[in-house]
């Protein structure tokens, strides 16, 4: 299907952009069509559409040149019409007064692969699909980056617009929300941001503990949440904690959250892991030996995503390599995946990590640990974090947090990105991490 190259395109681009920036200007987006590698893809507004064509149109040029081994135009933006387009219930214009928002079309119960890890919250998604605004309201979906949280809230907004295309379904992040809360405030729009999401039966917020130190934003929300509840309409809001533990969270809101149902998302086990990839792997129409199978869901099993991303790199490089499907062996995989791969003979550590960036860089273990953002301190804790989320991918971003002290997994994933930013400016720099990484595998 050719909208499953812009759905690769997204979960190369969560690997490599700031969570924010994705959530930002990506989050929202919807394929509309691909003709003569020519490939047009709608955002909200006018000016996302010209900051996109502005400022990623190569990067993700170089992206798809990559897994795909062609060249292909990129075109963001942001109305589409029937002239040669043909426009679907699920990509109707944004307005006010008609707030069904595009959802991916691959969002769905029946994609969404369950385990002993998400059962509750899946049996959670789909009592509310079926009976929105009784029972769980609000559903809190809560759980580490990329355990399925905004597939469950998607596949509810789907399930919802299947059964009645009159009902209003709202996705949206508290990014966009605060955002577009600051453009009403400037433009003198407040009624309009206020009736576009006071008025719809079903209303999707993902990453809500971004609310966190947003005192306007979390008065507006407050009104706006209590609106839809005294109206009996559907709330649904993801986070990558419970409500207690955000930070700088009103109590009001935190009651009104916890007022509801709770469920979480952990770490898929092996054997839903081997079901996602199986899933994953019909879907892509492709074919993977059995024990290739087994040995990438024994081995990546930091997130659904990373599943999902490190099955994308085996297509494109053996699809770049003209290797055939059967012919695919766990040995060319290891090589593949060997920055997601880990070598457990090898008792790789957090402190024998720390201990040789350490020394090769001129700082103590106390000094990688310590609250200073002096960059001769900050930069080597960054390569820290990078390494151990790669080589010892057991590990969960918060623990890898946790142990450098810092607040939450975001630290880590900004690390990560400013790491693999500065592989693209500099190659002598890659070289210094590949010798950092030997050193450490000893």
């Amino acid at each position: 299907m050719n909208s499953e190259i812009w759905n690769n395109v997204l979960l190369k681009l969560e690997e490599n952009v700031k969570p924010q920036t994705y959530r930002t200007w990506f989050n929202d987006s919807q394929f509309v069509s691909l003709k003569d590698n020519k490939l047009t893809v709608r955002v909200q507004t006018d000016f996302a559409a010209n900051y996109l064509n502005k400022n990623y149109n190569k990067f993700i040029q170089e992206i798809l040149a990559s897994m795909y081994n062609e060249e292909y135009n990129i075109r963001f933006i942001s109305k589409v019409t029937k002239d040669g387009v043909k426009v679907t219930n699920n990509q109707k214009p944004i307005e006010i007064n008609n707030p069904n928002h595009i959802l991916r079309d691959r969002y769905t119960f029946d994609d969404f692969v369950v385990g002993k890890n998400n059962n509750f919250a899946y049996s959670a998604a789909l009592g509310v699909a079926e009976n929105p605004g009784r029972n769980y309201n609000p559903l809190f979906l809560y759980g580490e980056s990329g355990m399925g949280k905004t597939h469950l809230m998607q596949a509810i907004g789907n399930f919802s617009l299947e059964g009645d295309d009159e009902v209003s379904v709202y996705y949206t992040t508290t990014e966009t929300f605060t955002n577009e809360m600051i453009e009403a405030i400037q433009t003198n729009r407040m009624h309009k941001f206020r009736a576009k999401y006071r008025n719809v039966d079903v209303l999707m917020v993902d990453d809500i503990h971004f609310l966190s130190r947003k005192e306007g934003t979390q008065e507006e929300f407050f009104h706006t949440f209590n609106a839809l509840l005294e109206n009996k309409k559907q709330i649904v809001l993801t986070s990558d904690r419970p409500p207690k533990d955000i930070e700088d969270l009103e109590k009001r809101l935190v009651t009104r959250f916890e007022s509801g149902l709770l469920a979480d998302l952990k770490s898929p086990d092996f054997e839903t892991r081997v079901a996602i990839l199986k899933k994953k792997i019909e879907a892509e129409e492709f074919f993977l030996p059995e024990d290739v199978t087994a040995y990438v869901a024994e081995n990546v099993h930091t997130s659904v995503r990373a599943l999902e991303g490190s099955l994308i790199r085996i297509i494109a490089h053996t699809s770049f390599n003209k290797i055939p499907s059967d012919e695919i062996t766990i040995e060319m995989v290891e090589q593949i995946l060997s920055d997601l791969v880990s070598e457990k003979k090898q008792n790789i550590t957090l402190d024998k990590v720390t201990e040789i960036v350490s020394n090769n860089y001129g700082v103590t273990h106390f000094q990688l640990l310590d609250k200073t953002r002096k960059k001769n301190i900050a930069f080597p804790r960054h390569i820290a974090m990078y390494l151990s989320n790669i080589l010892i991918p057991q590990l969960s971003l918060k623990e890898i947090a946790t142990y450098f002290k810092r607040k939450d997994h975001t630290t880590v994933i900004h690390a990560k990105v400013n790491i693999e930013s500065k592989f693209k400016e500099d190659p002598d720099f890659r070289s210094e991490i590949e010798t950092l990484i030997s050193e450490i595998r000893g």
